[in-house]
């Protein structure tokens, strides 16, 4: 039953198209490269991240989604280039995206402001022969119901901003601007891309040389769907580790929200960073799986520019 229903959510998603189409990501003060282009070359050195989100788990056919990412700067910091390879499954149907982006950095005040441009090209797919579809009987006697395999490969163009000081950061930015006929008939024309804009700022406090405090924010916008806010507060300890708590806007049928979710940070080494992150679920699909787990981890080279500029872990 549970794989019928999570058939039926792919089908509506990929056949209406409206709402929230983009994933969600516990951790977004470290993953900024897969929100905003203008990210691109803000840190100090070339760093490399890996990234899984399980989410909803026991819930059979439930997000899942790995990420490879690159991060250049070049030109001291005036120029930065990037990339993202982004896999995400849910129920039957699988997700490809591969994007490049570009920024360009100017002095603004105490930091630097930056433009960014996105390209990508995303590949859509929805096996109907897979063996976690269940029917009382056999699908292919019903002709209102795909049993073949499909795919769809659609290009799309980005754009960011993004603004940076030793403190303070903020960025706004639409990854797809070109909202694409994503229906497997071509015929047809009932499910479009969504353009989704994020707003994204955090401010780190000193309390002292080896104790900061990080509000952050992340609010997230699609046409059609209620403004999804992720409120953040990490608590930076000794520059090598923190810990940190968010609350999340939304969920299904609960005033209370979407979730409760405990991250945890530390520098495994120098170079290594370790992000792990749980949500616990408050919204009415809480009583049906047992959370969501997010891994991120970033390797840096060895810095070529100045690391006063900015907050290397956040900013």
């Amino acid at each position: 039953m549970r794989s019928i229903i999570i058939a039926l959510i792919v089908s509506v998603v990929l056949n209406i198209g409206y709402g929230q189409q983009e994933r969600q990501y516990s951790q977004f003060m470290y993953n900024k490269l897969a929100i905003n282009p203008a990210f691109a070359g803000a840190l100090p050195s070339t760093s490399f991240g890996l990234l899984y989100r399980n989410q909803w788990m026991g819930f059979e056919g439930s997000p899942v989604t790995q990420s490879l990412s690159a991060n250049i700067p070049f030109l001291d910091q005036r120029v930065g280039v990037g990339a993202n390879l982004i896999h995400s499954t849910i129920g039957i149907s699988d997700m490809w995206t591969l994007s490049g982006m570009y920024a360009y950095r100017l002095p603004m005040g105490n930091g630097f402001i930056s433009g960014g441009l996105e390209g990508s090209i995303r590949y859509y797919g929805v096996d109907y022969s897979n063996n976690s579809l269940r029917a009382d009987q056999n699908l292919a006697a019903d002709n209102a119901v795909l049993v073949e395999n499909n795919t769809k490969v659609v290009p799309n163009l980005g754009l960011g901003a993004y603004y940076a000081d030793k403190s303070f950061y903020i960025g706004i930015s639409a990854p797809r601007l070109l909202q694409s006929n994503i229906d497997f008939n071509d015929v047809l024309l009932i499910s479009r891309e969504v353009i989704h804009f994020y707003l994204m700022s955090g401010y780190s406090i000193e309390a002292n040389e080896e104790l900061f405090f990080t509000p952050q924010v992340n609010l997230k916008f699609a046409k059609n769907s209620p403004v999804s806010l992720d409120a953040n507060l990490m608590v930076d300890f000794g520059l090598k580790y923190n810990a940190g708590v968010s609350y999340r806007t939304g969920g299904i049928n609960s005033a209370l929200g979407e979730s409760i979710d405990i991250l945890f940070g530390m520098k495994v080494i120098q170079p290594l960073f370790l992000g792990l992150s749980y949500d616990i679920q408050i919204g009415d699909l809480g009583r049906y799986n047992k959370g969501s787990i997010e891994c991120f981890l970033r390797y840096s080279l060895p810095g070529e520019y100045d690391v006063d500029v900015q907050n290397p872990r956040f900013f």
